[in-house]
């Protein structure tokens, strides 16, 4: 194996030399390996950042599901039904009979 210069080397002249002829197919299965290993390092931080934005959405999905939890909480309360039928001018009253369980 000769020495390599600097001027071989950007010249071109290193590519006709024996040693890197024998070496080809080895060149190109690295360069072939190096370009795939980009690719999907590439489209793995794509997946990671829909991921976490999907994350971020459910997040959101799960804080609205309990405010919305509850508000439908507060306005089923018997106290608040109540409240909203007197503000409506309704005549129908709250029950002071306990309720009996038939048997």
């Amino acid at each position: 194996m000769s020495k390599f210069s600097l001027k071989d080397i950007f010249s071109g002249e290193i590519l006709a030399k024996e040693w890197v002829k024998k070496q080809y197919r080895l060149i190109f299965l690295i360069c072939g390996l190096l370009f795939a290993y980009i690719y999907f390092g590439y489209q793995s931080e794509r997946q990671q950042n829909c991921l976490n934005q999907l994350n971020k959405e459910l997040q959101d999905a799960y804080f609205t599901k309990q405010t919305l939890n509850a508000q439908v909480m507060t306005q089923t309360r018997q106290s608040s039904i109540a409240k909203r039928l007197e503000e409506k001018g309704s005549k129908i009253r709250e029950s002071h009979v306990a309720a009996v369980k038939i048997d």
